[in-house]
């Protein structure tokens, strides 16, 4: 098992691989120093899939290999903003996908979490 560290202020592993899967922490709309970036669901959405790109690629894996995301709204008034954005991520057929509501650090509004094969 491999432990990526994270440059942000957190206790947490920004990825951890295992067994061919490399597994994300949860990803909100964050600078590299860890403060929010507030916006639109669109906006948030793009922060947060730059960042699981960037991560991906420092651990040897791509958008591509996506098998699983995990998504947290603050408000299912969100869906179908988040989903208009979602998709434009994806090349190929769609991950598997969770999506559920939650209050969210910071309080922003979209918490992507992702999996991928190696």
């Amino acid at each position: 098992m491999k432990h990526y560290k994270t440059s942000m202020p957190f206790p947490l592993s920004k990825a951890v691989e295992a067994n061919g899967f490399l597994f994300l922490s949860g990803q909100v709309s964050l600078t590299e120093q860890g403060e929010p970036v507030y916006g639109t669901i669109k906006q948030q959405v793009a922060v947060i899939f730059e960042q699981i790109s960037t991560t991906l690629a420092e651990c040897g894996s791509s958008m591509d290999k996506i098998v699983k995301t995990t998504v947290w709204l603050s408000d299912m008034a969100h869906f179908q903003e988040f989903n208009t954005a979602y998709q434009h991520y994806f090349d190929h057929a769609f991950p598997a996908r969770t999506t559920t509501v939650s209050a969210l650090a910071f309080g922003l509004d979209v918490e992507i979490e992702v999996q991928a094969l190696v």
